[in-house]
């Protein structure tokens, strides 16, 4: 089984660095990945669950559930950063 879930530890990896480094392109590129291979796993009649499998499924959940919240928090940090320079923006247009 361990065989069967290596990509999912491989790409967990990887989602974490794209998330240490913002890359948030590669992040959606990455996850998309994993989704497919979750998908393939669930819908592989060959695939036996284990309790290994399962807890790296389950602990693979709770990641991808961090780091939704993760990247809403660092998406909402880079709006408001945006609007901040925004407005300096449009005030020092206004005072020319």
């Amino acid at each position: 089984m361990a065989n069967a879930v290596a990509p999912l530890i491989d790409l967990n990896a990887k989602i974490n660095q794209a998330s240490l480094e913002n890359n948030f392109s590669r992040l959606l590129l990455l996850d998309t990945k994993r989704r497919e291979l979750i998908k393939g796993l669930a819908t592989d009649p060959d695939f036996k669950s284990d309790e290994n499998s399962l807890t790296l499924l389950k602990d693979t959940a709770e990641q991808n559930q961090e780091l939704i919240t993760q990247i809403t928090e660092k998406m909402s940090a880079l709006t408001q950063v945006t609007s901040n320079k925004i407005k300096m923006l449009r005030s020092y247009r206004m005072a020319k």
